[in-house]
């Protein structure tokens, strides 16, 4: 395999030159700063197909006007705990905080909030969400659907998203944190992207070409779908995912999400689905914190399977590398960095200095 030429660039560099394009399109300084830490926290985390290789397409869509710079986002309130979030179409990254953060508000007086999202938009990394309940010191569920790039089982055509489902529990410390965020495809289609620009072939088993046949090549796997986990159990989840954040909010659905990579007539309208819930709703926050230090420590001592060295709890590794990639910069492919900055050009944003 060929080695991809790399850059590093500091942290504060990469969130200085995403929050400068955001507000290059007239977005609002707080939001182009939230969108921009949503995009440089997963690169910091290694989820680099979420990344700020993604900013041409944002911007790109604000020009068009496909993305809403200074949405109004309403919360109707059906119930008590239960309410419907009309993000009126802006970025993904600021629907989905605010409606965390009313959800949150709402969990801790009656304990448990349940939302669903309409008039969205991609809001990027899953685990931004269930990180932001965490660290408020509360559980959370987050789901979103997607564009269609995924089949049900046994067909060839695109009709799920390969939409993500995050899960969240706050542990006594961040290392603790069980944030689980996973997606119901074998591999996200940013991997086959970046494997395409990268000039890499994919595994065996990601995705089928436009004729329902398996390939290694990316190029025809983005013509085609990529796989379900599992088979009929990841389509399963996929379809399940789509309900709850499609069909249940007034969202797009069945397909009719709009892909923000080829889709310019219409705004995507991407539905999301968050349930906030205060860990101490049933016992005591005390004896949950014994609890979940207990199991934590179980789970990270079970007996070791050969080739492995350790026990890995959802979403440690992505903090590991985020706190290494604090200190040594983050890794990019150089021609994703030289292309970001001709991009950045004409929006009078200074380009990105290497490490």
């Amino acid at each position: 395999m060929t080695a991809v030429p790399q850059a590093l660039i500091p942290y504060d560099e990469s969130l200085r030159f995403a929050t400068d394009c955001f507000v290059a399109l007239g977005v609002s300084r707080i939001d182009s700063e939230r969108s921009a830490l949503g995009l440089v926290e997963a690169d910091l985390c290694g989820v680099d197909t979420h990344g700020i290789q993604r900013l041409p397409v944002y911007i790109g869509r604000l020009k068009k006007g496909l993305i809403n710079k200074a949405p109004d986002i309403r919360f109707d309130m059906k119930t008590p705990i239960c309410g419907l979030t009309d993000g009126d179409n802006g970025l993904g990254f600021v629907v989905a905080q605010s409606a965390m953060a009313k959800a949150l508000e709402i969990s801790d007086e009656f304990g448990v909030a349940v939302f669903g999202v309409m008039n969205s938009t991609h809001f990027g990394m899953a685990r931004l969400y269930i990180e932001q309940a965490v660290k408020h010191g509360s559980a959370a569920i987050v789901m979103t659907n997607a564009s269609p790039s995924l089949p049900p089982w046994g067909a060839k055509k695109p009709v799920l998203g390969t939409s993500p489902l995050a899960i969240g529990f706050p542990g006594s410390c961040e290392k603790d944190h069980f944030l689980l965020d996973m997606a119901p495809s074998v591999a996200a289609r940013g991997k086959i992207r970046k494997a395409m620009r990268s000039g890499q072939s994919i595994p065996e088993g990601w995705a089928l070409d436009g004729d329902g046949k398996n390939t290694t090549d990316p190029a025809r796997a983005l013509e085609g779908v990529v796989l379900p986990i599992g088979g009929p159990k990841g389509s399963g989840i996929a379809m399940s995912l789509d309900l709850l954040c499609g069909v249940l909010t007034g969202a797009g659905f069945g397909g009719s999400v709009g892909d923000q990579f080829s889709v310019f007539d219409r705004p995507q309208n991407v539905g999301h689905f968050i349930i906030a819930l205060k860990p101490d709703v049933f016992l005591s926050r005390e004896m949950i914190e014994v609890r979940m230090k207990e199991w934590v420590s179980t789970i990270r001592s079970a007996d070791l399977a050969d080739g492995f060295d350790q026990v890995f709890l959802p979403g440690q590794i992505e903090t590991e590398n985020r706190e290494q990639r604090k200190i040594t910069g983050i890794p990019y492919i150089r021609s994703d960095i030289e292309s970001l900055n001709e991009f950045a050009g004409p929006l009078k944003v200074r380009p990105l200095e290497f490490v």
